[in-house]
């Protein structure tokens, strides 16, 4: 692919419905360049998005919500996974009292989420929107290698980020494992207390007011599906291997395994 669509001084507008002559007028903030287009039509993923994120880069002057957006995530997840946890236990008053709890929570981190997602620049969300219609995005190598290193299922070759059922209504919490995720819990063997969680979080937040280099990655593959030095197409490459609990011991090493010879198909 030629370097110079990377490099033009500003994306050119074309009109979405095909017409040959289009005023000024007809021009809003957002529309589609002529680049951009060509790319959809082609159907090269990694191409379109890397144009999108440098087109992104260049031009935005807002604040950038994508970070946030994703610590809210973070959070959502924990939600799901401690409901999840909750109901696969013993149902009491007090377990009753957490769920609604929880619910609350999620309600209100599900508007966080949404206002979030409104304030992603116009690259930004058609290429956040094109990623996440990939239903099984969170199993980008990177995500995966991301919870494996965290010691999350993916550490262990359970299958639990692969086949975690997660209810229709609680879409906003899929993805790989948080400090709640019950079968985490079960091979900790111990529970992480309130004072670490808040450590933990804050070391992984992803809105720092100066960006390291995890959270740049973080934010490029989850918002737009692409990793530095890499033009193929990860969609091609997800990580989905079936559950399979009888390796629960066999720890990272069936995992890279598979990524290995997923890769090389």
């Amino acid at each position: 692919m030629p370097l110079s669509l990377f490099h033009r001084s500003s994306p050119k507008l074309v009109n979405p419905l095909g017409q040959a002559d289009m005023g000024q007028a007809d021009i809003i903030p957002g529309d589609k360049g002529e680049i951009e287009v060509e790319l959809e039509r082609n159907g090269d993923f990694n191409a379109l998005q890397r144009y999108r994120y440098v087109t992104h880069l260049k031009y935005i002057i807002s604040p950038d919500t994508a970070p946030r957006l994703l610590d809210t995530e973070e959070n959502l997840r924990e939600v799901v996974q401690e409901e999840m946890s909750i109901k696969n236990g013993t149902v009491t008053l007090e377990t009753e009292e957490r769920l609604r709890v929880l619910n609350a929570q999620y309600w209100r981190l599900s508007q966080q989420w949404w206002s979030s997602r409104s304030g992603l620049s116009h690259c930004q969300l058609r290429a956040f929107t094109l990623w996440r219609s990939q239903s099984d995005w969170y199993m980008h190598p990177s995500l995966v290698e991301c919870c494996a290193g965290r010691q999350g299922c993916c550490a262990r070759g359970c299958g639990c980020c692969t086949n975690r059922k997660v209810d229709p209504s609680r879409s906003l919490g899929i993805g790989h494992c948080t400090v709640e995720c019950a079968c985490c819990r079960k091979a900790r063997g111990f529970e992480v207390s309130p004072d670490e969680k808040k450590k933990l979080k804050a070391q992984f937040k992803i809105e720092q007011p100066k960006p390291e280099f995890y959270t740049a990655r973080m934010e490029r593959v989850s918002i737009w599906g692409l990793c530095a030095n890499d033009w193929g197409d990860k969609r091609d490459t997800m990580i989905n291997a079936p559950p399979s609990y009888d390796q629960i011991e066999k720890g990272k090493t069936g995992l890279m395994k598979r990524l290995q010879e997923k890769i090389r198909k």
